[in-house]
């Protein structure tokens, strides 16, 4: 048995270092988090720790199936690659001829595909000119509003948190169960003496360890963030220096929120008024501070208006120095 480094396929941001037992050339069997990795530090998700239960499960599909039922009745037959390819390959030709190329939409989208398999498609699309479409519908409003506050997308490093973040807030997510390494950061930094405040309409697994749980309405997260800056810029909170020298159009937001009020906010989010002031000041009055965004709350109509807004907040205190 060989260990071999690799790294872990799932459509998650932590993307988590592997080492994997290799048995022979078509045969894995545990996976463990790599300790020579100070993000993953050991630790992967259970789904992972397992992957040789999937790779090597006995119903797992290995050839491409062709339907010879109606929909719904489950009949395939096993056909071969070239005839696979063959059979899109018709598809996308009939349909461009008859109507036009922009009728034809290869959507895709899965976290272990990878940027070759991902641009290649992306070549056939301009090639033959089918209808394209920006990013994910999964991520495509959280990775807009995060552009529209922050100017790239780019953040933190969660090690960092480990030892220089005095308040950590999970914002719209759910790590506990969802990415076990982000929350082993975050609790590092409380058990150091960090605070611990979950963002989330439900109480998860993430909120029932944290000191503070707020639960907004779903989809009211940017009104949220615009009773906190009513705070902040209210009350002195404000780092000018930092916004004057780094941001764009602070007076502008600034008077943009100054009818925010906490209680404007209440009456949207369902918060009391005093749970949003008592944050807006922990959070403006503890500059080593950090916001963990992550995507459940740009998921609804007003999704990267909530994110922009959300994403404002470091630059406002100067957490980013």
């Amino acid at each position: 048995m060989q260990i071999v480094p690799s790294v872990c396929p799932h459509d998650c941001t932590s993307t988590c270092a592997l080492e994997v037992e290799r048995i022979d050339a078509r045969t894995i069997g545990r996976v463990h988090g790599s300790h020579r990795n100070t993000y993953t530090r050991g630790v992967i998700c259970e789904k992972v720790g397992r992957y040789a239960e999937r790779v090597h499960h006995p119903d797992r599909l290995l050839h491409p199936l062709r339907r010879v039922g109606p929909k719904g009745a489950g009949r395939f037959e096993r056909i071969g690659w070239d005839d696979a390819l063959d059979l899109v390959a018709d598809a996308f030709t009939r349909q461009a001829q008859r109507l036009g190329p922009e009728t034809v939409w290869p959507y895709y989208y899965a976290g272990t595909m990878g940027l070759v398999q991902r641009d290649g498609i992306n070549r056939l699309r301009h090639a033959m000119g089918y209808s394209r479409y920006y990013s994910t519908i999964c991520v495509t409003l959280s990775d807009t509003g995060w552009a529209a506050g922050v100017g790239a997308k780019r953040g933190v490093d969660l090690r960092e948190i480990d030892e220089h973040s005095d308040l950590v807030v999970i914002w719209g997510g759910n790590p506990v169960n969802t990415q076990v390494n982000v929350m082993n950061h975050a609790m590092a930094a409380r058990r150091r003496g960090a605070r611990l405040v979950v963002v989330d309409p439900y109480r998860t697994g993430t909120a029932e360890r944290a000191d503070l749980h707020l639960a907004p309405r779903p989809g009211t997260d940017g009104a949220l963030a615009c009773g906190i800056m009513h705070v902040l810029f209210a009350e002195g909170l404000a780092d000018w220096d930092y916004l004057r020298a780094y941001t764009d159009c602070p007076d502008e937001l600034a008077a943009h929120v100054a009818n925010r009020t906490p209680e404007w906010a209440a009456a949207i989010t369902g918060l009391p008024a005093d749970a949003i002031v008592d944050f807006a000041r922990l959070y403006g009055r503890t500059k080593k501070s950090f916001i963990r965004c992550h995507h459940g709350f740009s998921r609804s109509r007003n999704g990267a208006v909530n994110m922009h807004a959300v994403s404002c907040l470091p630059a406002i205190t100067g957490a980013w120095r």
